[in-house]
């Protein structure tokens, strides 16, 4: 039965760290795993803190919920309100990423890309980019400012192990059939005894053979004087400096000491670069609109290559996502996710065709 345990106090960074020593019996060393972010609408977080255990997954998994409070008026001017929604940081095996979310594809959640940067007036951390599946009734948005780093958010974490399927050591079923043996036989042996006894009263003496004659003993050989000197034998003294030494005992080598589980490999958020942009900088850059519109001219050649390799790793991302999640080739091409994906590729030039027959084996 799959098990969920609820660990206070702990955040995505220390989890991971103890994950292999903490998860040893379910823990399989150097398998890849993945963080993402999980938007959903707050009354229906108890729904999800519960997701992980009806998904059947090979691996362990954890999430932690965010609530943000002093950054929720920076939140809400990113176009979401805080309030009707639940942030939920998800820890999760690459192999079992499509059956996490592959109910949340099905129900048409769009998949997007979120950074997450630092709130005014907190300290300062890396800008990450982050995998996001969003409940289709809240807003979406762009940039999600936090107050703490995702990795460092301290809370509950609810941790969901597979299935176990214990059972009974071979050791101690060994022992406890050998006992029962022993006293089955004991309990023959007993009932030979008694049953021999039984008999002995009932039946008529028979004839007892004659006793055995004992045989003669040779008489010990009379006593000779020595002629010349004799070793006496050393009985528990000093030993004699002539005495053999003891064998030489093997060397017994030490068990090499068992391999700690080794961490697995993370493959995403990544680290990106987000600009700096103050209100007063905005305004102050407004009134110069010809010096902007000259260095727009020399740009274009050099960001569509860049634009359209986006494009296609998005493409890329959401035909494997959606057959992770277990959608047959036609239901893929008819999924709203990846028409609208396709309809921007093929607007920037791709072979969206060729792009999907490689991807979706």
């Amino acid at each position: 039965m799959t098990q969920v345990e609820i660990i206070k106090e702990v955040s995505l960074s220390s989890l991971a760290e103890s994950a292999p020593t903490r998860m040893a019996n379910f823990w399989q060393s150097g398998h890849q795993r993945t963080q993402i972010l999980i938007l959903i609408q707050r009354r229906h977080r108890q729904r999800f803190e519960g997701h992980s255990a009806t998904v059947g997954l090979k691996h362990p998994c954890w999430a932690i919920f965010y609530r943000p409070r002093a950054e929720a008026d920076e939140i809400e001017e990113c176009g979401l309100d805080p309030k009707s929604a639940s942030f939920m940081f998800l820890d999760v095996a690459l192999e079992d990423l499509g059956r996490w979310v592959g109910p949340l594809v099905k129900d048409e959640w769009p998949k997007e890309d979120v950074i997450i940067t630092p709130s005014e007036n907190t300290e300062e951390f890396t800008p990450t980019k982050w995998t996001t599946f969003r409940d289709p009734w809240l807003d979406s948005l762009e940039v999600l400012p936090l107050a703490f780093a995702p990795h460092d958010i301290e809370g509950k974490a609810w941790l969901t192990n597979p299935s176990s399927g214990g059972t009974m050591p071979v050791a101690q079923t060994t022992a406890e059939t050998s006992k029962i043996q022993a006293d089955t036989d004991f309990a023959g042996k007993l009932a030979d005894l008694t049953h021999s006894f039984g008999t002995a009263t009932t039946t008529t003496p028979e004839a007892t053979p004659p006793p055995p004659v004992a045989a003669t003993e040779p008489a010990a050989p009379a006593f000779v004087m020595p002629s010349g000197p004799i070793s006496i034998p050393n009985l528990g003294g000093v030993p004699d400096v002539e005495e053999e030494s003891p064998a030489a005992q093997p060397e017994i080598t030490p068990e090499p000491a068992p391999a700690e589980p080794a961490a697995a490999t993370y493959l995403s958020p990544q680290p990106v670069e987000v600009p700096v942009i103050t209100k007063n900088a905005m305004q102050d850059e407004t009134p110069s609109e010809p010096e902007e519109t000259n260095v727009e001219v020399d740009t274009p050649d050099d960001s569509e290559p860049d634009e359209g390799l986006e494009i296609k790793e998005e493409l890329v991302d959401i035909i494997q996502l959606l057959i992770a999640g277990g959608l047959e080739a036609e239901q893929v091409m008819e999924s709203p996710a990846f028409q609208e994906v396709s309809e921007r590729a093929t607007a920037a030039g791709l072979d969206v065709w060729n792009i999907f027959v490689e991807n979706a084996k």
